[in-house]
Formats: C-alpha cells, sequence, structure tokens
C-alpha cells in the first residue's frame, strides 16, 4: 500500500511540473505573437505617417503598395491607416490581442497610443486624451495617431 502513495505522489508531482511548463511556454508564446504585432504595427504606422508627410493633400486610406514598406514586411491582417488632413491614423481593424494597447506605449513611451472609445483616443497611460477619432475607424480599435 505505501508503494501505491509513493507512485501516486511521484505522479503528481511530475503532472504539476508538466502543467507548469506548458503554462509557460504559452505565456512566452503570447508575449512573442502581442511583441511582434505590436512592432508590425509600429512599421506600418511610420510608412503611412511617412506617406502622409509626402502626399499632405491626400484624405482616405493608402494602399499598402503606396507606402514606403521594407521589402522583407509582410503586413498582418487587420493593421490599416487612414489619413486626414494632415494626420495619420494606424489601427487595428478586428479584435485586437489583450494588451496591445499597453504594449505598444511601452514600445513608443506616447500617449497618442489607445483605443478608439466613441471617437476619442483612451490611452493606457494618459486616459482621456480629447483627441477626436474620425468615424472611419471602429469603436474599440487600437489606434495610433500621427
Amino acid at each position: 500500500m505505501t508503494m501505491y502513495w509513493a507512485v501516486l505522489m511521484v505522479l503528481i508531482i511530475a503532472t504539476g511540473i508538466s502543467i507548469d511548463s506548458q503554462h509557460q511556454a504559452q505565456y512566452a508564446s503570447d508575449y512573442a505573437t502581442l511583441d511582434s504585432l505590436s512592432r508590425n504595427f509600429l512599421i506600418y504606422r511610420s510608412a503611412a505617417a511617412g506617406f502622409a508627410q509626402s502626399n499632405p493633400g491626400f484624405s482616405g486610406k493608402p494602399g499598402d503598395t503606396a507606402l514606403n514598406l521594407p521589402m522583407w514586411y509582410v503586413k498582418p491582417l487587420g493593421i490599416e491607416a487612414y489619413i486626414n488632413a494632415g494626420t495619420t491614423y494606424t489601427f487595428y481593424n478586428g479584435t485586437a490581442p489583450a494588451g496591445m494597447p499597453s504594449t505598444l506605449v511601452d514600445l513608443t513611451q506616447s500617449t497618442t497610443v489607445g483605443v478608439n472609445r466613441s471617437g476619442v483616443l483612451v490611452s493606457p497611460k494618459a486616459g482621456v486624451t480629447g483627441i477626436p477619432i474620425p468615424s472611419v475607424i471602429p469603436d474599440g480599435a487600437v489606434t495610433a495617431v500621427n
């Protein structure tokens, strides 16, 4: 009977270690995905802002081919830009991963990055910024303003 308890204890410990290892691997994977998406978002933001600066009369959504994106860049689905009166709004059209606004703020240290809430930018760093967001950008979209 004592042998059964010893085997059971070893199995419980091994299961606990295995579950912890899986949890750590999932966390690392989620972090890498979020970091990669955020950095790709910022690359697209930079290219869209450069396009707006070079084309001051342009308003609307620029095509990806019009932007000066690096040759190696592969745009993730959901990242878009809208330009209005020289201001660039880069946004994630879809359900963004949890933590994306905070990750973008960590990477940029900017208060012009946040979430569109009823047509106003709400930043994780500064709260309600008062920066108006055009109606073209969906409510709840992670947005960066240049």
